[in-house]
């Protein structure tokens, strides 16, 4: 807080006085005393040793579990809808897409659940087998193993 105090002082000492030569006296005497305030603790840091835990583990501050939650749900329903735009644009509209696996640090898909009793298919695409298609498709999307891939109407 110190430092951010001398240099708004020094901020505000260079507007009124630019230009003048007293300005630049003064930018000194501000650079002088920013320099004093960021050296001054560390003579005690030196003696006590630097602790970087203090500085990234402060006590009191928790995970908010509900929040992680909230956004790995955030995740696995953006990669829904990424499969269902996709599956659209291939031609199989109307396909809900369910994914279920452990979302931490890492996406791990355990299973990919396609309803497709809604499904509408283009022309360009009626006369294929649309389950092995489909399932191709979204093992190759979101590089994964076909096994996972359930298809049901």
């Amino acid at each position: 807080m110190s430092i951010l105090a001398v240099v708004a002082l020094g901020f505000i000492a260079d507007l009124v006085l630019s230009g003048k030569r007293m300005g630049k006296f003064v930018n000194a005497i501000f650079a002088s005393l920013t320099i004093l305030i960021i050296v001054a603790p560390l003579p005690n840091i030196i003696k006590n040793g630097f602790n970087g835990d203090n500085i990234l583990f402060v006590p009191g501050i928790e995970v908010d579990d509900s929040y992680i939650n909230y956004a790995n749900k955030m995740r696995v329903r953006s990669l829904e809808r990424g499969v269902e735009e996709a599956l659209s644009k291939e031609g199989y509209r109307n396909i809900e897409v369910e994914i279920k696996g452990e979302f931490d640090e890492e996406i791990k898909i355990q299973s990919i659940s396609l309803n497709l009793s809604n499904l509408v298919m283009d022309d360009k695409v009626v006369h294929i087998n649309k389950y092995e298609a489909i399932t191709r498709f979204v093992s190759g999307y979101l590089d994964v193993d076909k096994g996972v891939v359930v298809i049901y109407e």
